[in-house]
């Protein structure tokens, strides 16, 4: 059987990866808000048609991409988590075998 190798200096490197990531997810959300929505172009049918459409995209894409923000912060939290547990594991692990030499 492989051994199973795990560096949580990597967790947690990946964590901050993900935590930058979410930060310039928002930042870039935040500054284009305004720019996804439209006034319609004329005031006839076609027009207000077409930008009640893509506001009700942008409508949709916001909660989407806030969530997916959400959801990056959470899985950074869950590996700094993993990588401090695996550390005291590890460390438990240690104390256990001096103890009994």
């Amino acid at each position: 059987m492989p051994d199973l190798h795990v560096a949580p200096e990597a967790l947690v490197a990946a964590a901050v990866e993900l935590d930058a990531l979410a930060a310039r997810l928002e930042t870039a959300v935040a500054l284009s808000s305004a720019a996804i929505r439209v006034l319609p172009s004329g005031s006839e049918e076609v027009s207000l048609h077409a930008a009640g459409y893509f506001n009700t995209v942008a409508s949709t894409f916001t909660p989407a991409v806030a969530q997916g923000i959400l959801e990056m912060r959470e899985t950074a939290n869950t590996l700094r988590t993993q990588a401090a547990l695996y550390v005291a594991e590890v460390v438990a692990l240690g104390a256990t075998l001096a103890a009994g030499m």
